[in-house]
């Protein structure tokens, strides 16, 4: 069986995670005006009810709550803290980014197919920030891969079946 853990003496494991939180870092900025403008929706009357609010909304904290993941575990390494299934870990938390950034543009488009032109401005820059979102996901993810190599493919076939449990 292949090590489960991250070694941070090497120069390569290093650089990999400190380019992952670099993008997850950037994405997080893009992900917490998104989160502004989106709780602003709810207080404009022709996107307060419109459908794919609420799962949008749910899916820009899931990927809040992932970036968090993530950055936290590499914090964690970087103080050279022992995590046992660190690759696991951050295999799960980026793969799952991965999902929610999948239905991130989606819910978005269900949401603003009810706005009005008074706030197609907040309409573009959420979209905009959106595809930020999206491709800063998209390059950490890319470094982890680059990270662990074949044992990406590995890990997340394992823990796929993890991922399907819900959340609560």
């Amino acid at each position: 069986m292949t090590s489960t853990t991250i070694d941070m003496n090497s120069y390569h494991s290093r650089t990999y995670l400190e380019a992952i939180y670099a993008a997850l870092e950037k994405g997080m900025a893009a992900k917490e005006v998104v989160c502004s403008i989106t709780t602003g929706f709810r207080s404009i009357p022709s996107l307060r009810i419109a459908p794919g609010l609420n799962p949008y909304h749910a899916t820009v904290a899931d990927i809040g709550y992932g970036f968090d993941a993530v950055q936290g575990t590499i914090i964690r390494l970087r103080k050279g803290e022992f995590i046992s299934l660190a690759k696991e870990m951050l295999v799960f938390d980026l793969d799952t980014l991965r999902i929610s950034e999948a239905q991130l543009s989606p819910n978005f488009e269900l949401v603003v197919k009810e706005a009005n032109q008074n706030v197609y401005n907040l309409v573009e820059i959420s979209r905009y920030l959106n595809l930020q979102i999206a491709e800063m996901i998209k390059e950490a993810i890319k470094h982890g891969k680059a990270l662990l190599g074949p044992e990406w493919e590995i890990i997340r076939a394992r823990i796929e079946n993890i991922q399907a449990i819900p959340r609560l």
